[in-house]
């Protein structure tokens, strides 16, 4: 009913609106005027922009530090869409308004785009949490010469140690997810039976379980923690492994909606860049070849974006962030970060009370020193969490929308990228 309301409102604001300008909305933009491009995403209006060049005129609808979960436009912004040749919004689920935008522009003399319709999502329709991360193209599975130091984290909490330690334990699981770890170096551990033990936040302490040996398998219910424990013939304790975090994180699960965050990721840009001069030669073919020489140019940027994480991760001491919402799903799958979420894929979806603790437990346990904020999320639950780690903040630029500061000082999405990966530098190597 809201959303009829407003197309209704927004429709009548955009019909009167052409009756009162008469016969110059029949007059349009000629062949000589610069293409009057909208778009949603900032990544979106940087990447229209340097490909067209100056062939286009192209804002974002988004004001300064806008969240892009939450805007809503305006019936006069709808007005102002209605006047564009071109409105290009993601096609990835980021635009909460996108479905109205269609239906109230789809008779108006306008170029709808979804720059990013034909992109495949993670999560989107299956559990996209192998984590090997192997896709056709790229292997993803520890092609990072750090991973033999911290893969995963929680795999060998404590592997510097002597003696037996839990091996096989991955990043988080999604609810319903097999675990199945097991006991390494327990040759020399003696004569004895193994016992699993697990601990939830919930029950505070340590519970003997019924699986035996050197094995543990079971399903992912809840996050919790895991230790075995070696008994000699008197039940006396001759032995211990490490302990190990389980953590459950249906945040890419929800709702069976897919990480709409592709414009972190360089090397999803590109094929979203490509899609954007695609349109830019289907409206104004004259220009194809000035449009392809910025579209390369951008091209070698991203590359370079994408090799400059690449190091960055390969170099760091470990692959854990603590971030405000799960914004970072891409460089997971790509680099091989590990990235505790406050928040899920929208900053609107609130964590629950073990979902707190566990994110605790983790940055004490890992010495997180760092909680990152974005530019455009404020977030009082993480500043909390920030505040009981007795952390230091960072900020990360998740180009959804850039901040009036930034504008200013004629940031663009490649140095606010570059920006990114100094932070990221920071976090994971203090």
């Amino acid at each position: 009913m809201k959303k009829l309301l407003f197309l209704t409102i927004a429709s009548s604001v955009i019909l009167t609106a052409c009756q009162d300008s008469g016969d110059e909305s029949d007059e349009g933009t000629t062949d000589e005027d610069p293409l009057a491009v909208s778009t949603t995403l900032y990544a979106l209006e940087d990447f229209t922009s340097r490909i067209g060049g100056e062939y286009v005129e192209v804002e974002s609808i988004y004001p300064p530090n806008a969240d892009a979960h939450t805007f809503e436009p305006s019936s006069s912004e709808f007005v102002m869409l209605a006047e564009q040749d071109l409105f290009i919004y993601s096609g990835v689920g980021m635009e909460p308004f996108a479905d109205t935008a269609e239906e109230v522009l789809e008779d108006e003399n306008v170029h709808v785009f979804a720059a990013g319709e034909n992109l495949d999502l993670r999560g989107e329709g299956h559990h996209e949490h192998d984590h090997g991360h192997e896709e056709e193209g790229h292997d993803y599975s520890h092609d990072h010469a750090h991973e033999e130091d911290h893969d995963h984290a929680h795999d060998e909490q404590h592997a510097d140690e002597d003696g037996p330690v839990i091996q096989g334990v991955q990043a988080h699981y999604h609810t319903g997810d097999t675990i199945d770890v097991h006991i390494d170096d327990a040759d020399d551990a003696g004569d004895g039976e193994w016992h699993w033990y697990t601990r939830t936040a919930e029950a505070g302490d340590w519970q003997r379980t019924d699986v035996e040996g050197l094995e543990y398998s079971g399903e992912a219910t809840e996050t919790k923690q895991l230790k075995a424990v070696l008994y000699d013939e008197e039940d006396e304790v001759l032995l211990e492994t490490n302990e190990v975090s389980v953590i459950i994180d249906d945040h890419d699960e929800e709702h069976g909606v897919g990480d709409p965050h592709v414009f972190l990721d360089p090397v999803l840009s590109q094929q979203i860049a490509e899609n954007i001069k695609e349109v830019l030669i289907e409206l104004r073919p004259e220009q194809e070849d000035d449009f392809t020489a910025n579209y390369e140019a951008l091209i070698d940027d991203l590359e370079q974006l994408d090799e400059a994480l690449t190091s960055t991760f390969e170099e760091a001491d470990h692959n854990q962030i603590i971030v405000s919402h799960a914004a970072y799903g891409y460089w997971e799958d790509r680099y091989g970060l590990e990235q505790l979420s406050v928040h899920g894929l929208s900053s609107t979806q609130e964590p629950s009370q073990s979902e707190l603790v566990n994110i605790v437990t983790i940055a004490e346990e890992n010495n997180l020193d760092y909680v990152i904020f974005e530019n455009n999320v404020s977030s009082t639950i993480t500043e909390v969490i920030q505040s009981e780690i007795g952390a230091e903040s960072l900020v990360l630029r998740n180009m959804e929308s850039i901040s009036q500061e930034d504008s200013d000082n004629d940031e663009d999405y490649v140095s606010m990228m570059q920006m990114n990966i100094e932070t990221l530098q920071q976090a994971l190597n203090d």
